[in-house]
């Protein structure tokens, strides 16, 4: 009975430490929450913001589990009060993002107490996660991950417990979880051998005897379901006013699904293989940047004493690791580091378990006969690293949360906030009903700005129905008339008011541009009055119209 109360009291200070250390990473997230669209430099945060406001469809394979809860919460009253700059959907995505970050700290911290059974090592382990750069500053905006991350260590505790209790309440739960994480993350795909492996080496029969084969079926058939979302928004009922890289019928549908345009364009697995040890040393580097050396060293103590005395889960955690990695190393982009953090949350309760097994030696627990062989001066150096692994982790957390708080605050302050939330403000309500926005080519600012615009002009109702021009051999992300070629435009552009926002575009040498300009002097944008000639100007606009701002005329 006594061992019973001991445990049970030791099972509620680790749910204290766990929601406690939850709390401590949300209050570091929530005011470094990006105010409103974008980052700018970050397409997909402002593609999941769209789809967030029109329940669109994401680029392959469309992720619709992401787009779904992101509406939700864009509809969720209340929460908006607390954005700085006032109640916004892309506010409320990065908002989801810190709770998400925030939950996976607290299931990190689950996941160590389980496979130490010390509070301390689960604390510890905790806190380096939420304090580790790449994560926290995932947490500060709208993206994938964070919610991913939470999925990934969900699934690893259950599978955990299920392990350890052989309960099979905690196989279905994981099957569950592990079958959704695909809506939110493809490269779910990568955990499969470590998910199989656990279940393999704890009972074979949940795999195999039919009664537990069928609900893992109908689990796993209920997550497929969902992806009927696709096609419902694709072409059944759509398609939606944004659909990247729509699948317009059903042949085209498994194309869409397995992310064929990704190997098309060489980037799964894309990166040649005689620069594999190049990113698997780049990506070691980034392991540093997170947990800096002593944590990758507690990291590879923890991961030794799982394959010692856990073999299963050490086993799994193995797996588990070197897919997720192995698939960031081959990953032919160039933010690939932004997808390390899968890595960070599950190399975090190798760290605990490290911490564990250091302090256990400290303590003393090692064989009685050993301990009372040691020397005066063993003894005392055991001492010393017990003091130690009390003293230095506080010092660590100061240390780390000082700098990485820096490194975040630059980041908001190299996306600029709100500045281009307002930007887009400012442009749409100067524009004239009926406007075409033109598209400059992808890899300049102006390309990421035009989605801003398409973004603040469905989400606020200013000039919704715009429409967007794109630059030639570039797929539009929506049908018409929201989006329109520029093969199928361009002879009845002098028709409708023309607006750019990006001057590096070869095409707008033949036309005549006057600046939009703020009350501050700062352009938001520049609308095509006229086009060249060689005879001089084919004006767009009245003749009056041209003589009053014939002086701020640009010709690129």
């Amino acid at each position: 009975m006594q061992r019973v109360i001991r445990n049970l009291h030791s099972n509620v200070v680790a749910w204290i430490a766990s929601i406690a250390a939850a709390l401590f990473a949300f209050w570091l997230y929530f005011p470094k929450i990006h105010p409103g669209v974008g980052p700018v430099r970050f397409l997909d945060a402002i593609q999941y913001q769209i789809n967030a406001t029109v329940l669109g469809v994401s680029h392959p394979p469309g992720y619709p589990l992401y787009a779904l809860l992101g509406k939700l919460i864009s509809v969720v009253p209340f929460i908006g009060r607390y954005a700085p700059f006032g109640d916004n959907i892309a506010y409320r995505l990065g908002l989801l993002s810190a709770i998400a970050a925030a939950l996976t700290v607290l299931v990190t911290c689950r996941i160590i107490y389980r496979l130490t059974q010390h509070v301390g090592a689960a604390l510890v382990g905790a806190l380096m996660l939420a304090l580790a750069v790449g994560f926290w500053v995932q947490a500060t905006y709208t993206e994938l991950y964070p919610l991913y991350n939470l999925f990934v260590a969900t699934n690893f505790l259950l599978l955990i417990a299920w392990i350890q209790t052989r309960k099979p309440l905690f196989y279905f739960l994981s099957v569950a979880v592990y079958a959704f994480s695909f809506h939110v993350n493809i490269p779910a795909l990568m955990l499969l051998p470590a998910w199989l492996w656990a279940v393999l080496v704890t009972d074979h029969r949940m795999l195999t005897r039919p009664r537990n084969l069928l609900w893992t079926g109908l689990i796993v058939l209920a997550a497929v379901a969902l992806y009927l979302y696709v096609p419902l928004r694709a072409f059944i009922m759509g398609p939606a006013a944004f659909c990247n890289y729509c699948p317009g019928n059903w042949r085209e549908l498994p194309a869409f699904l397995t992310g064929a345009v990704w190997r098309d364009l060489n980037i799964v697995f894309g990166v040649e293989p005689r620069y594999w040890l190049q990113r698997w040393a780049d990506s070691g580097y980034q392991l540093m940047l997170q947990f800096w050396p002593v944590g990758v060293i507690l990291g590879g103590i923890g991961w030794w004493r799982l394959v010692r005395k856990q073999w299963r889960i050490g086993g799994m955690y193995t797996l588990a690791l070197a897919a997720t990695w192995f698939f960031v190393v081959g990953y032919n982009v160039v933010d690939w580091a932004d997808f390390m953090t899968p890595v960070y949350t599950l190399f975090t309760p190798l760290i605990g378990v490290g911490f564990y097994e250091i302090w256990a030696w400290a303590r003393g627990s090692a064989d009685e006969r050993m301990l009372q062989s040691e020397t005066g001066w063993q003894k005392a150096l055991r001492a010393v690293i017990l003091i130690g692994l009390i003293v230095l982790p506080v010092g660590y957390f100061v240390a780390v949360h000082r700098n990485n708080d820096q490194i975040v605050a630059q980041f908001q302050q190299d996306n600029n906030g709100m500045i281009n939330h307002w930007a887009a403000r400012d442009l749409l309500t100067r524009m004239e009903p009926d406007a075409w926005l033109l598209t400059p080519p992808t890899g300049t600012n102006g390309f990421n700005q035009t989605w801003a615009l398409r973004y603040v002009s469905w989400a606020e109702g200013l000039r919704p129905e715009m429409q967007v021009v794109y630059a030639p051999g570039i797929v539009t992300p929506g049908p018409e008339p929201g989006y329109v070629h520029w093969d199928d435009a361009q002879a009845d552009l002098r028709n409708h008011p023309v607006y750019v926002v990006e001057l590096a575009d070869d095409r707008l040498q033949q036309y005549a541009l006057w600046p939009i300009v703020r009350d501050d002097g700062w352009p938001v944008g520049w609308q095509i009055v006229g086009e060249r000639t060689a005879d001089g100007l084919d004006l767009w606009i009245s003749a009056e119209q041209y003589a009053a701002i014939e002086e701020e005329i640009i010709l690129p």
